[in-house]
C-alpha cells in the first residue's frame, strides 16, 4: 500500500511581547519554552510512504478563508446541519463574539481541528520567550490577565464525553453540553466546555484564565454559540516527500505550528509546519484529547517532521543531515529553514537521513504555492 501525503504551514506575524510582574506566569513562559525545546529534541514516532508531487497552485488555507464569521440567527440550524469533510480538511473558520475570539485552525488530523482562542485584554504566551530577554520584576510593567485556551472540534465518534468528571449539563445553541469549572496551578479558572453539534459529534473548549471570571462560563456559552461550520478546505504543505518508512500512516498535520497542542502553546511563533506519523495509526475513537495529550507528549508508535525558521531552532545549521539523539535535521534556502525529523530513537539515523534526502521545500511564504494533503490508496 503506499500513502501520499503532503502538508502546509504558514506563518503568523507575532504581537509585541508583554512582560510579568507574577512570577507564577513568568516560570510559566520558561517552562513553555523548554518544554518546546525537549519536544523539538525528543521526538515522536509514526511514518507513511509520501511521494514526490509538483506543488499544485491553490488559494491560501487563511488567506481565501471565509471571512470570520459573526453570530447570527441561523447558528443553531447551522449546527444541527453541520457534517465535518474527509480527515485532513478544515471546516470551520475563525470568529469573535464579543470580546472572544476563535482563531481559524491550525491542526487537523484524522479524528478533530484545533484552533487557539484569544480574549480582548488578556496575554496568551504562544510565542516563546528567551528568559535573557526578560525584564526583571522590578522593571517589569503591569501584566494583563493571561489567558491558555483552545478549541478542539472532534470528528463524529472521536471524542467520549464519559471521561468529564464533576460535569454540569448545559444547553449550547439548542443542543446539549457538558460543563466543567475548577482552579489549580497558576490558573484561577480551568473550564472546560464540551457540547455535541452534531449527532455523536463533539467539539471541547478548553479554557485556563489566570482571573476567576474571564472569561466565564457564560462566555463560553456564547462563544461555543457562535461556532458554525464552513465549506471543507485540504490542508496544505510547502513541500513535498519521496520516502517513508513502510506501516506509517499520517495522523496530523499543522499550519504556521508545530503539530498537538505544543502547536497551540506556540501558535504565534512562526513555525511554518508540522507532520505527525505513526505505526500503528493513532486511535480515532474514544479520544479525550487531541494525540499526545495536554503535556505535548510524543504519541506512542509515533515520529513527527517539523518545518520552521532557522532561528526557532536551537541548533546550527550544518552542511547535509546531523543527527542528535533520536532527531536528525537538514537546512533549506540558505540555512534559513530547519526541517527535523523527530523520532524519539524509534527510527535509526538512516532512516531519518533518508526522509530528509527525499524532501523538497518550496516557497514557505507564498502558500498559495503549496501542496495541498493528498492521502490515496492505489
Amino acid at each position: 500500500m503506499r500513502v501520499r501525503d503532503l502538508v502546509d504551514l504558514l506563518t503568523s506575524e507575532s504581537p509585541p511581547l508583554r512582560y510579568s510582574v507574577d512570577e507564577i506566569v513568568k516560570a510559566g513562559q520558561r517552562v513553555q519554552r523548554r518544554r518546546r525545546l525537549g519536544w523539538l529534541t525528543s521526538g515522536v514516532s509514526a511514518v507513511a510512504v509520501l511521494g514526490v508531487a509538483a506543488a499544485l497552485a491553490a488559494p491560501s488555507l487563511l488567506g481565501g478563508a471565509s471571512p470570520p464569521a459573526t453570530v447570527g440567527e441561523d447558528t443553531a440550524a447551522a449546527q444541527a446541519l453541520a457534517v465535518p469533510g474527509p480527515p485532513f480538511t478544515f471546516s470551520f473558520a475563525g470568529y469573535r463574539v464579543g470580546e472572544l475570539q476563535v482563531a481559524d485552525p491550525i491542526i487537523v488530523s484524522t479524528a478533530y481541528q484545533i484552533a487557539p482562542v484569544y480574549a480582548d485584554g488578556m496575554t496568551t504566551n504562544d510565542q516563546s520567550v528567551d528568559p535573557d530577554q526578560e525584564r526583571s520584576l522590578p522593571d517589569a510593567s503591569p501584566q494583563d490577565p493571561t489567558l491558555s485556551a483552545y478549541l478542539t472540534v472532534y470528528r463524529p465518534g472521536a471524542y467520549d464525553p464519559t471521561s468529564l468528571v464533576d460535569t454540569q449539563s448545559v444547553t449550547v445553541a439548542g443542543r446539549p453540553g457538558l460543563e466543567v469549572n475548577s482552579s489549580g496551578g497558576a490558573w484561577a479558572a480551568k473550564r472546560t466546555l464540551a457540547w455535541e453539534y452534531a449527532e455523536n459529534a463533539w467539539a471541547v473548549l478548553d479554557s485556563m484564565s489566570s482571573e476567576p471570571s474571564l472569561p466565564s462560563a457564560g462566555d463560553l456559552r456564547e462563544l461555543a454559540a457562535g461556532w458554525r461550520p464552513t465549506p471543507p478546505t485540504t490542508a496544505k504543505v510547502p513541500f513535498t516527500m519521496a520516502y517513508l518508512p513502510a506501516g506509517y500512516s499520517l495522523d496530523e498535520v499543522s499550519m504556521h505550528a508545530m503539530t498537538g497542542l505544543n502547536g497551540i502553546a506556540f501558535a504565534r511563533n512562526g513555525d511554518y509546519a508540522g507532520l505527525l506519523f505513526s505505526s500503528p495509526a493513532q486511535p480515532t475513537t474514544g479520544l479525550t484529547a487531541p494525540y499526545g495529550g495536554v503535556d505535548g507528549e510524543s504519541p506512542a508508535g509515533s515520529f513527527s517532521i517539523y518545518v520552521g525558521p532557522a532561528e526557532n531552532s536551537d541548533q546550527r545549521p550544518s552542511p547535509g543531515v546531523t543527527c542528535l539523539g533520536g532527531f536528525c535535521n537538514k537546512w533549506f534556502a540558505g540555512d534559513s529553514i530547519n526541517v527535523q525529523v523527530a523520532s524519539g530513537g524509534r527510527l535509526s539515523n538512516a532512516e531519518m537521513t533518508k526522509i530528509l534526502d527525499g524532501i523538497s521545500v518550496g516557497d514557505v511564504h507564498d502558500d498559495s504555492t503549496w501542496t495541498e494533503v493528498d492521502v490515496t490508496v492505489p
